[in-house]
């Protein structure tokens, strides 16, 4: 059985997928006593390598903001990879929700829960030529998710750097987990309900970082 599943000729999720469907049809044949030995019984299912999950390197944001045409694309760069906001979330942005003293916007986020986020001087620049230039009245980017998503694919064409709102907020976790920021600040900077999300977005994070990160514990 092991021979036959490994020379299916599709990837190793496929060949899990064939494992399960294969174990669950024995598993029933056993329990209607239509078999009496399970054959996969002592099988091990095919190893699946854990996805690699996209994010945009910090040497590429600047690339991506010259490519754009205009302020309301600079913004939307930046605003993703300064907050880690959603797609979804960046597009239902008003003016209202900006406060550009403090630096920080009101977000709501999944299951109506509101948060707040940050942003830094160089988005808040943005933000007030692009608040300034364009007075914007039906949402601070008067773009619907699907027309946020064209601006990223359009950028992804021009440059050749694949980007969309899930890299920026992979980007946004991992580089605030090098720079020192508590999981749990970041956790909720990102409004995830489970740290185990948190953990998946920072995943890049490797031995390198944690060595620049050690601090002495015996002094």
């Amino acid at each position: 059985m092991a021979t036959v599943l490994g020379s299916l000729a599709c990837n190793a999720g496929g060949k899990h997928a064939y494992f399960r469907v294969l174990r669950a049809f024995y598993r029933w044949a056993c329990q209607e006593e239509l078999l009496v030995n399970n054959p996969m019984v002592n099988m091990k299912a095919p190893k699946v390598p854990a996805p690699l999950r996209h994010a945009v390197a910090l040497d590429a944001i600047p690339v991506l903001l010259a490519a754009c045409e205009n302020l309301r694309e600079k913004l939307i760069v930046s605003l993703l990879a300064d907050t880690g906001l959603r797609l979804s979330e960046l597009a239902s942005l008003r003016e209202g929700n900006i406060d550009l003293t403090v630096g920080s916007i009101a977000v709501w986020g999944k299951g109506a829960k509101q948060r707040t986020v940050c942003f830094g001087p160089s988005t808040k620049v943005l933000l007030e030529k692009y608040l300034d230039a364009y007075r914007p009245t039906d949402g601070l980017l008067g773009l619907k998710p699907n027309g946020v998503a064209r601006v990223l694919t359009r950028l992804e064409s021009l440059t050749g750097i694949r980007c969309n709102a899930h890299s920026f907020r992979r980007t946004f976790a991992t580089e605030s987990v090098r720079n020192g920021m508590n999981l749990f600040h970041i956790q909720s900077l990102l409004g995830h309900s489970s740290l185990t999300m948190t953990r998946i977005y920072a995943e890049q994070v490797n031995s390198e970082d944690a060595i620049k990160a050690y601090k002495v514990v015996v002094r």
